[in-house]
């Protein structure tokens, strides 16, 4: 794996998404969906893929890698099966003939609507009616197909004036009933399939944990998969059946521009495009980083995120540490050629809150807008996570405020988080190998980067033997001393 793919996959989101293998020339190799980028495409070069062979020939052709984030995984699934059926890339098995995700069809514009579970479909049928997906199988939707038919029955035979077989057995309303009662059924299952059955879904976890409880575990296992199901189905889809990947992303990208403009409005400022966010890293003080990430109009933008190392400190203060990132930051705006430097941010958002905005005041700009974020004590709900609070500097010091949905401004401290994680574990194994190897007799620099060269890592130079290490260093003695310390370091 090159430097630059592998710099790729570290910067890659811990969100879902879609991802693309390329080769050296930029041809597209592979498509893949992700729950998480991140650790989905990073498996392909540290996990056991034996059982892919297909996969395992291709990994030697991976030279780069592009990615598109979604906000779900039913988005992700949508818009990997349009993008294989686009490009029909070489080591992609699936989805590349007119097999496709299995789909929940409602056939809302007939006059006795029906539902379906449909793989494909026309525009003039997407037209006439709603879908719910997908799904990669045919299981799980069959299961969600069954289930709704019990709670909101349907007729699925071509004259629903005439009696049938599921009509007998509860799941056809049967010919007495009114178009009315009918289409009152339809709607229920529109608003159940899109989510709106949090009550429903409640009844089931009580159940579930009644039967777990009464070591019924076939039943309370049935019960768990149907309410995957049910929360599956009803995430929110903004990509249709039809859109193509640059109808995706520029949709997503409004709603973020929409969601930056609403943020703008609440805090009364007349233009909010660049904001930057900053966080700090660091052990006991020691190897300490400033990251800033940035995004325009919502939209992160990881070609113009950077590093600071702190070189004023080397005692736990992260305020002050985010003090001197900012000051070296902003001296570079409007006399600087790097472009992630020179121009000025519209708003600094800082991951801490009052201890932190009372510190980096002092080195900000009054032009520039500064909010703090922190994780609140109170849930979003019972079991889900910490709701994110903000704060806000006035005259009598620093205050909470209210932020409408604030994904965006969440995801960017995330993103400053991670950012300054990544460089400081690169940090951590830099310090590591030459600290270790430098303090051995007779490893000197050429030395030790033949030894790292050959051996890959630290890690690598540990599982080598001390005959695969002589060959290196061609010299026993030192070959033995390179033994000994590193099993030293290994036992401590």
């Amino acid at each position: 794996m090159t430097e630059q793919l592998k710099e790729k996959i570290q910067l890659l989101p811990r969100s879902p998404g879609v991802y693309k293998f390329l080769d050296e020339n930029g041809e597209l190799l592979y498509i893949g969906k992700a729950t998480n980028l991140h650790s989905r495409v990073s498996s392909y070069f540290s996990s056991d893929i034996s059982d892919r062979p297909r996969i395992i020939q291709m990994i030697p052709f991976v030279h780069g890698l592009d990615f598109t984030q979604t906000d779900n995984e039913i988005e992700a699934l949508i818009l990997e099966s349009a993008l294989i059926k686009k490009y029909l890339p070489k080591y992609n098995s699936d989805l590349k003939d007119d097999k496709s995700y299995a789909w929940l069809y409602i056939t809302t514009k007939d006059e006795y609507p029906t539902v379906k579970i449909i793989r494909t479909l026309n525009k003039s049928e997407y037209n006439r009616g709603l879908l719910f997906g997908p799904y990669p199988s045919g299981r799980p939707i069959r299961r969600v197909f069954n289930y709704i038919r019990k709670i909101y029955p349907f007729c699925t035979s071509k004259d629903p004036t005439k009696p049938c077989f599921y009509s007998r057995i509860g799941l056809c309303p049967g010919p007495d009933v009114t178009k009315e009662e009918y289409r009152s059924n339809i709607d229920g299952i529109i608003r159940f399939l899109k989510g709106n059955n949090r009550g429903h879904i409640r009844e089931l976890e009580k159940q579930m944990a009644e039967y777990s409880e009464n070591q019924e575990f076939e039943k309370a296992a049935d019960l768990r998969d149907k309410i995957e199901d049910l929360k599956y189905l009803g995430s929110e889809i903004k990509f249709t059946y039809f859109s193509t990947e640059q109808e995706y992303i520029k949709e997503r990208d409004t709603r973020s521009k929409v969601e930056t403009d609403k943020i703008r409005d609440t805090l009364g400022m007349k233009k909010l495009e660049r904001i930057e966010c900053y966080d700090i890293s660091n052990i006991q003080g020691k190897l300490s980083y400033g990251s800033m990430v940035v995004s325009i109009n919502g939209v992160p933008q990881s070609h113009l995120y950077r590093v600071f190392k702190i070189k004023s400190l080397n005692t736990p203060n992260d305020p002050e540490m985010l003090k001197e990132a900012l000051e070296r930051r902003l001296k570079h705006i409007g006399n600087d050629t790097d472009e992630s430097l020179v121009q000025k941010p519209d708003m600094i958002l800082i991951d801490g809150g009052k201890t932190q905005l009372s510190t980096v005041r002092e080195v900000i700009p009054s032009d520039i807008f500064i909010l703090g974020i922190t994780k609140g004590r109170k849930y979003r709900r019972k079991g889900g996570k910490l709701k994110d609070e903000f704060w806000i500097i006035t005259g009598e010091g620093s205050q909470q405020v209210q932020i409408p949905k604030s994904t965006s401004l969440s995801l960017l401290r995330d993103e400053a988080h991670r950012f300054a994680l990544l460089h400081h574990r690169k940090l951590r194994k830099f310090v590591q190998k030459k600290s270790v190897l430098d303090e051995i007799k007779g490893v000197g620099e050429v030395t030790r980067r033949k030894l790292i060269k050959t051996f890959g890592s630290l890690d690598g130079l540990k599982s080598a033997t001390l005959e695969d290490i002589d060959k290196v260093v061609k010299n026993s003695t030192t070959s033995s001393n390179i033994v000994k310390r590193l099993r030293e370091t290994s036992s401590n």
